[in-house]
């Protein structure tokens, strides 16, 4: 359901643009945009040219142009990839999230909508296994889109814009990424302690990625990181990932600490 209680994509984003949002179409069961979207960037559309979009594709969904457009900052979170560990994992450390405006999508995730803060707040893929954060230059599909999978998307209940306020965007998530951004990092006797005690489900994938920036940082070479975290996987975590997992994790942070190092990165 929409905010006003209609299911039509039109309703929706006449009610986000009403809400200051930037509202674009969406092919149907797609991540495809039906317009140069970029263009809305620095200015939401107009009524005439939603209805418009709306008239010509009027089996489309609707999706939002994030950052300061909009006065939005969404964490996208994917639990196919660790999503939901992740996040276990970031909020013992800083506290839970608080109650903001929450969409369920039609494939399992969800994505936390916070107030921008101002300046600009880039997107950040891979802030964490399975956590992205859709900033400013970012676009994320809304309510009540279909999702490839057929299902829809919805908002959270009791979490619907209208139903709980657009919480501030926590500090944290100014954070460049977590785990091999963690350096410094932990203690000495934190990571001896992670070797010989392991983890239980729920911090596994967390875990896991921040112990590969940690190797990867202190110049450990790719392939004898898999090696031993697929060996401390398969002895400590309890129950073991499954080695695709842990080969996808470890080969994502590789990835990014790579991308991290080379000449020109941020």
């Amino acid at each position: 359901m929409t905010p006003t209680g209609d299911t039509s994509a039109l309703s929706a984003a006449l009610d986000y643009l009403a809400r200051g949002w930037a509202p674009v179409p969406m092919a149907p069961r797609s991540k495809r945009p039906l317009v140069p979207w970029r263009a809305y960037q620095d200015r939401a559309p107009g009524e005439a040219e939603l209805r418009g979009w709306f008239a010509r594709w009027p089996a489309a969904g609707v999706a939002l142009v994030t950052g300061a457009v909009s006065g939005l900052v969404v964490l996208d979170l994917d639990p196919g990839h660790g999503g939901a560990e992740s996040l276990a994992a970031i909020e013992a450390r800083h506290g839970p999230l608080p109650e903001t405006i929450e969409a369920l999508t039609g494939g399992g995730g969800r994505h936390f909508y916070f107030a921008h803060p101002g300046g600009e707040i880039r997107n950040r893929a891979g802030l964490a296994p399975g956590l992205d954060l859709r900033g400013d230059g970012g676009i994320i599909i809304a309510p009540p889109s279909i999702h490839p999978s057929g299902n829809p998307y919805r908002w959270r209940p009791g979490h619907a814009p209208g139903e709980v306020a657009l919480a501030p965007m926590p500090v944290w998530l100014l954070r460049p990424r977590f785990g091999p951004g963690d350096r410094p990092g932990h203690s000495v006797a934190h990571w001896r302690e992670l070797v010989h005690q392991g983890v239980a489900a729920g911090q596994r994938n967390a875990t896991l990625a921040s112990f590969t920036g940690h190797l990867l940082w202190h110049g450990v070479d790719p392939d004898v990181v898999l090696e031993l975290l697929l060996a401390w996987n398969r002895t400590r975590c309890r129950p073991p990932l499954a080695d695709e997992e842990v080969i996808r994790t470890v080969r994502s942070i590789e990835q990014t600490h790579r991308r991290n190092r080379a000449p020109g990165a941020e």
